[in-house]
């Protein structure tokens, strides 16, 4: 019993090797400096596209934001599901208040049912474009910019070895439920990766709209159920590198229960499964640490009857450890994350003795959870997302199999709930 705790105790260390080297890479990419200040006259002419479909909690904040970006010459092109969609009256009670005069809305025309809404509503938006925009930036609803949002994205894109420049999302729910929590771990993690892989988040991105077209994504995205997962291939396919910009982070203050959470984190590993040459890499990254985790806590209660102190000191100490150290990284992003968004983002709230003491317990929960969530990921052949359903035969294989327009009683009844 012995020799199986030193091998338990082993496997869950290099992965605490692997996570910590990580985790500390990318606190580093958070202290560099920020990008150079550009003039006006040099800023390209560029478009924000927000595709909606539903209203987010916080949606009029987050056009409020987006009409009054620091920026010479922009417009913010909006492409809703469809008219009766409660997004709709939102937008236009909103822009009515703001008065913008930069702002187009249109509903989604165009529907392929061979990809995602969201990849429809920005091939539509990106078609209507006329040449004198050059740069393209994308964000999500759930997220509300700071004033040089857009511009700190479109400056790396003066770079000519730069395909794409990203932020990514970091949530700071408002609450304490399970799943908000087990999602702010999860992410906490996805994040750190997502960098590692120079992964883009299409949540807040940026591309020229030449290089946009030269990587063929237009195409690409007519045949994908995702809009960033596809970018990183897609660039490096013509020579160019995604740029991860800390400043464009996301702050997302929305809450989420359980079943929300598992299915969110089944949807977002469904896309590194179809997009990502080192989905195995996931996989292995997931299940070893669980399966040593159940073994070491199996093992120290036989351990624990049968009197052997030694083995239950091995398993125990695997155990815990791995669970404190995960804390720890945990603790050590937020901080980071905060120095770098606290100018933007004040509200952003510090650590609680009550939350320190849930974080230890969501480490684990958030471990079984995206277990669960990445054997669904395997098999599933169907993506639902917010009422509409997708069948996905391979990453480029995409049926759009149930539609309808979004309903009001698909709103959750909280108001800070998110709604996908």
């Amino acid at each position: 019993m012995n020799q199986i705790g030193i091998y338990i105790f082993a496997v869950l260390v290099v992965f605490v090797v692997i996570q910590t080297l990580c985790a500390l890479a990318f606190t580093s990419s958070l202290c560099l400096p920020k990008s150079q200040i550009m003039a006006d006259e040099l800023l390209p002419k560029a478009v924000i596209i927000l595709s909606l479909r539903g209203a987010d909690p916080f949606l009029a904040d987050c056009i409020r934001a987006l009409v009054n970006q620091n920026y010479p010459q922009y417009e913010l092109h909006i492409v809703v599901d469809s008219q009766e969609d409660p997004a709709w009256d939102i937008i236009t009670k909103t822009i009515q208040q703001t008065g913008a005069t930069h702002v187009k809305v249109s509903p989604l025309i165009v529907r392929h049912n061979t990809c995602s809404l969201k990849c429809s509503a920005l091939v539509q938006a990106i078609f209507a474009l006329d040449d004198s925009y050059n740069v393209a930036a994308f964000i999500d609803a759930d997220v509300i910019a700071h004033p040089n949002w857009l511009r700190e994205l479109v400056v790396p894109l003066m770079d000519k070895q730069i395909g794409a420049s990203t932020g990514n999302r970091w949530y700071l729910p408002p609450s304490e439920q399970w799943g908000s929590l087990v999602r702010y771990v999860y992410n906490s993690a996805s994040v750190v990766s997502m960098y590692i892989h120079e992964y883009a988040w299409g949540g807040s991105m940026a591309m020229k709209l030449s290089n946009l077209r030269q990587a063929q994504l237009l195409d690409i995205w007519t045949q994908s159920i995702s809009v960033d997962a596809p970018v990183h291939r897609a660039l490096q396919s013509i020579g160019l590198k995604v740029k991860f910009v800390p400043t464009v982070m996301m702050i997302n203050r929305e809450d989420c229960d359980l079943a929300q959470c598992l299915r969110f984190i089944t949807r977002q590993l469904m896309m590194p499964r179809l997009y990502h040459p080192k989905w195995m890499l996931f996989v292995v990254q997931v299940f070893v640490p669980s399966l040593a985790l159940v073994v070491a806590i199996g093992m120290m209660l036989i351990s624990i009857l049968t009197g052997n102190f030694a083995a239950t000191a091995l398993f125990g100490g695997g155990f815990v450890g791995y669970i404190l150290v995960m804390a720890l990284l945990i603790t050590r992003l937020e901080q980071g994350v905060q120095q770098v968004l606290w100018e933007h983002s004040k509200l952003m709230k510090r650590f609680s003795f009550r939350f320190l003491v849930k974080l230890l317990l969501a480490v684990p929960l958030t471990q079984l959870i995206s277990t669960l969530a990445t054997a669904s990921a395997m098999i599933k052949q169907n993506v639902e997302w917010r009422g509409v359903v997708y069948q996905v035969k391979n990453p480029y294989d995409i049926l759009l199999t149930e539609y309808h327009p979004y309903q009001k009683s698909l709103q959750a009844l909280d108001s800070k709930a998110s709604i996908g």
